[in-house]
């Protein structure tokens, strides 16, 4: 991790003539406003999702990267019990930036690993992660339904979204009247929708889409490891409630 102070003195110890480059700060915050400590910011190029480095954020919630080139870029910020947050940087201009406090979202019980007193029972009221390569569908009537303990029934087998990549970039795309949108109060869904491919190579864990299915449910995919720039393969905790 790059301290404060030492970004200010790599900036003003630059040689006479040679521009400044990018120095990024900011602070990672929970809900209510407080510093989360030891949240990880990883700094990603937005064009190969490759990262360029990663920082920890110190016991104020407050981070520093200096040495950027000028460019745009995304800083998935995550932290234990915490979903991840990706954040797009646009340093077109040299010098230091400082950025709005980086609010993160708590998990909930649908979270892999998070720690709740699940009302689930039976033999799959856990998850089992899903992995999907290229061209293969989800069909969310396999996800489980934590309240009932038991797999969601389906009027119909179609599928809910499929994996994509297109020149080394990973996609998952909506199907059969399926669109990406937000988990609102009590796991339903946004109102907002959206049925464009979703670019999800560089993602890490507890980074979470939401589909409203073309069945009008509400499923969660969780994102169980980070997926790698150029992978053709991702691996998710595949949550639909039937309420």
């Amino acid at each position: 991790m790059t301290p404060l102070w030492a970004v200010f003195l790599w900036v003003a110890l630059l040689p006479p003539g040679l521009p400044p480059e990018v120095a990024i700060r900011g602070q990672v915050v929970d809900p209510a406003g407080a510093a989360i400590a030891g949240a990880s910011i990883r700094v990603l190029d937005e064009a190969s999702r490759n990262t360029i480095d990663t920082e920890v954020s110190d016991k104020d919630g407050k981070f520093a990267i200096g040495g950027l080139a000028q460019g745009v870029y995304l800083l998935a910020v995550s932290a234990p019990g915490f979903q991840e947050k990706l954040v797009r940087v646009d340093q077109s201009q040299d010098g230091i930036r400082t950025l709005p406090a980086l609010g993160l979202d708590a998990m909930d019980c649908d979270a892999p690993g998070a720690k709740c007193n699940r009302p689930s029972a039976g033999d799959n009221a856990d998850p089992h992660p899903v992995i999907l390569m290229r061209d293969m569908t989800v069909n969310t009537n396999e996800a489980v339904d934590l309240e009932k303990g038991e797999m969601v029934p389906r009027d119909s087998a179609k599928a809910d979204v499929r994996l994509d990549s297109a020149a080394g970039t990973l996609f998952v795309v909506p199907l059969n009247g399926a669109a990406f949108t937000t988990s609102g109060a009590g796991g339903s869904c946004g109102k907002t929708r959206n049925k464009d491919p979703l670019r999800i190579d560089g993602r890490g864990p507890a980074s979470e889409i939401v589909v409203f299915t073309g069945h009008k449910q509400c499923s969660r995919l969780f994102i169980t490891s980070e997926i790698a720039p150029g992978s053709d393969q991702a691996s998710f905790h595949v949550v639909t409630r039937s309420r």
